[in-house]
């Protein structure tokens, strides 16, 4: 704001993310583009693999099922190894947009621009178009879904600088927020909240 830009951001949400992802893809990418190896791959390999599961109903138990996927949760390796799996998409953001934060499965898209340049704001909401779709690809591509529903767009900026906003809809993959427009309002804190 101290620039006199606003800022698009996007709140992307992963349906059951953690419990999607890979083992043998998850074990790759730990080898490959974090160089764990020996010991400590194969550590991890026995936190992952052959786990099981089961169910008590009513003091009766089911058969056991396996867990092909997903680490466990409630782990302190959990979200640290959901950032390794996704670590990968990061790579696909920068090539669109020159920021982004992600913990676990919560990631953020941003991008700031000049309010009231029709180029500038054209450009910022074209980047995130091609960047939103280019995540969604990604994350199709390695068993994770974007809950369309829960993803959120905010725009942040002065309630001078928004005034200066026009923004009729944002593609975030296929998800089309045209009919979230009409019901924004500036909020008293300076946001635009679709």
């Amino acid at each position: 704001m101290d620039k006199q830009e606003v800022t698009l951001l996007i709140l992307l949400d992963l349906s059951v993310a953690i419990d999607t992802i890979d083992h043998g893809t998850m074990l790759q990418i730990l080898e490959n583009d974090f160089g764990i190896t020996d010991t400590a791959l194969c550590w991890l390999s026995s936190f992952l693999v052959s786990r099981k599961q089961r169910v008590i109903v009513n003091g009766r138990q089911s058969r056991d099922f396996a867990v092909n996927t997903g680490v466990p949760q409630g782990s302190c390796l959990g979200p640290i190894l959901f950032i390794m799996y996704a670590s990968r998409l990061f790579r696909v953001v920068k090539s669109h947009l020159p920021n982004v934060h992600g913990y676990a499965d919560d990631t953020q898209l941003y991008l700031s621009f000049q309010p009231g340049l029709s180029m500038s704001q054209d450009n910022a909401v074209q980047a995130m178009e091609a960047c939103s779709s280019d995540v969604r690809s990604w994350m199709t591509n390695h068993h994770l879904k974007l809950n369309d529903g829960k993803t959120e767009f905010i725009i942040i900026g002065s309630r001078q600088q928004l005034a200066n906003v026009n923004i009729p809809h944002i593609n975030v993959g296929t998800a089309d927020n045209l009919g979230l427009w009409a019901r924004c309002e500036i909020l008293d804190c300076g946001l635009i909240v679709l």
